[in-house]
């Protein structure tokens, strides 16, 4: 691959052609950073030029290259903060009134969010019929893929130490607003996944700290999909362009790139911490047909919580083959805490780092209602036992660093289907009432610039820490050793946040963008390399 290096101001990051090289260079980052000054041509799941910066490493020049800052305030706009100010909830819907009005605006944002209320494809079981369930009907939790599964062969995943300290668990919710008030589904539903006993986190000084830390897979990840190491993940076209997609004849993997979580969920519980993780609503082992409300999927976690105490709609199924439910199953875990008691860590990937700002908004900032016809707004809900949030491929800094027009599609969202998906620029404000926040993504992670995720940890309060690995946004490409080194910077900001500790060891404190961009390790996701 060729690196370019950039004069100032030289050529953009889709400079391309002639003609495009002709026209003024698009802005790639505010005024405030560091202006880039090279480029580099990405694979997996960019298949662009991006802006990068340039270092010296292994004894030659390398540019490493990351996602650009996607909007700008507009010239002569007189507020201080754009991303947050005109993209909050309000803004959002004034917006839209004119939005709907124009069939030019209004059609492709209402197409938009019609995908975001479809039901998506479930794969665990697709290829191995064991773990196959009726994720909608009565299940036996002993069919549901324990840890030992993936401790064969090929398969080879840490998790699989966890299976005598593995639970697996259901718990009932009721449906979401979109399918109560559009597809008029009252029953309720089933979440379903593992409760990992952990040993408790060592502080030094006395008796190991039990805590919890809830996980939230990815849009459409199976916490018990199959991925065999031997899958690539991608397919790559004639003209080099990489899609996920099966990669092999037969398929070998249900769901490319899902070893990599369960890693992350194998180091938390490695580092003495319980892990609690389920599918989604509307994905893999659980019941439900949206998964996108990612509000909901919030109000599921204090739902979890509070069934884990009482045992009220939970079902559970011990490691040594007991059947619980009710009040049976209530206080079993927790490590015999309540559930406002036990120190808790909330974290997600992707959609589930949308649902853990969503919980951290609901219990810091304000509790809102921004799916339901009337918009309420309570108090927030104020449990001083939530220490803090792993953001791993998130939109922290909420829609105004997404790309233009998702503002509309959320919009329509809210507003015609009753379904709230993507962090507003409340969200993205509120972070500095948080009690801590570990970003952790790809310098290439499509879902926001990386400016608005360095903005987000500068907004945070400590403990903190943003750590970025040169990659995508999705996990089957990922370099292993940049998996590992991501599960552990989760459990070492976990571990501050627990134990109350003022900043997380090891963690690194980027001056700019620039300087987050170079504190990548030197390890290349595996469709990308850096080229002479």
């Amino acid at each position: 691959m060729r690196i370019r290096l950039m004069a100032p101001v030289a050529a953009g990051f889709l400079a391309l052609g002639s003609a495009m090289a002709q026209s003024p260079p698009p802005r790639t980052v505010s005024p405030a950073a560091p202006t880039p000054d090279c480029t580099l041509p990405v694979a997996h799941d960019r298949n662009a030029v991006l802006p990068g910066y340039s270092t010296q490493e292994g004894g030659r020049t390398a540019c490493i290259p990351f996602n650009p800052t996607l909007q700008f305030a507009p010239a002569g706009y007189v507020r201080d903060d754009f991303h947050v100010a005109e993209f909050t909830d309000a803004r959002l819907r004034a917006r839209w009134e004119a939005c709907r009005a124009d069939p030019a605006c209004a059609a492709p944002a209402r197409a938009g969010a019609e995908g975001f209320t479809a039901a998506e494809r479930r794969r665990t079981g697709s290829l191995n019929p064991e773990g196959r369930v009726d994720a909608q009907g009565e299940v036996d939790l002993r069919a549901i893929r324990r840890p030992a599964f993936f401790g064969r062969a090929p398969l080879a995943e840490p998790i699989a130490a966890a299976e005598a300290r593995t639970h697996v668990v259901e718990f009932t919710v009721p449906r979401d607003a979109y399918e109560r008030l559009h597809l008029r589904r009252e029953d309720p539903i089933r979440l379903r996944g593992w409760y990992l006993e952990g040993e408790g986190v060592p502080d030094g000084a006395g008796p190991r700290r039990r805590a919890l830390v809830i996980l939230n897979n990815g849009g459409g990840s199976e916490i018990t999909g199959l991925d065999d190491p031997r899958d690539p993940g991608v397919v790559r076209d004639a003209q080099g362009r990489t899609t996920t997609g099966p990669a092999t004849d037969p398929p070998l993997s249900e769901q490319p790139g899902m070893r990599h979580w369960r890693g992350f969920v194998a180091a938390l519980w490695s580092a003495g911490f319980d892990v609690l993780v389920t599918d989604r609503r509307g994905n893999g082992i659980s019941g439900g047909l949206n998964g996108y409300n990612t509000a909901e999927q919030a109000r599921d976690m204090t739902r979890e919580l509070e069934a884990l105490e009482t045992g009220e709609g939970l079902r559970l199924l011990t490691p040594d083959g007991q059947l619980l439910s009710g009040a049976a199953a209530g206080g079993r875990l927790l490590a015999g805490q309540r559930a406002r008691e036990i120190p808790v860590v909330i974290g997600g990937y992707s959609r589930g780092s949308y649902a853990t700002a969503w919980f951290m908004h609901r219990n810091f900032v304000a509790d809102c209602d921004r799916d339901l016809p009337g918009n309420a707004c309570r108090p927030p809900l104020g449990w001083t036992n939530i220490r803090g949030a792993i953001l791993y491929g998130p939109n922290a800094a909420g829609l105004g660093h997404r790309l233009p027009g998702h503002d509309m599609i959320e919009a329509a969202l809210r507003v015609e289907r009753n379904t709230t998906y993507y962090p507003d620029g409340e969200v993205f404000a509120g972070i500095a009432r948080w009690p801590g926040v570990a970003i952790i993504k790809g310098t290439w992670d499509y879902v926001e610039g990386l400016e608005g995720s360095l903005d987000a940890y500068r907004r945070a309060r400590e403990p903190k820490e943003i750590f970025v690995f040169r990659g995508p946004h999705v996990l089957p490409t990922q370099a292993e050793e940049n998996m590992r080194l991501a599960g552990q910077r989760m459990a070492a900001f976990a571990t501050a946040a627990v134990l109350g500790r003022p900043s997380v060891e090891g963690a690194q404190a980027p001056a700019d963008l620039r300087a987050l961009v170079l504190s990548s390790p030197p390890y290349w996701e595996r469709t990308t390399a850096p080229g002479p």
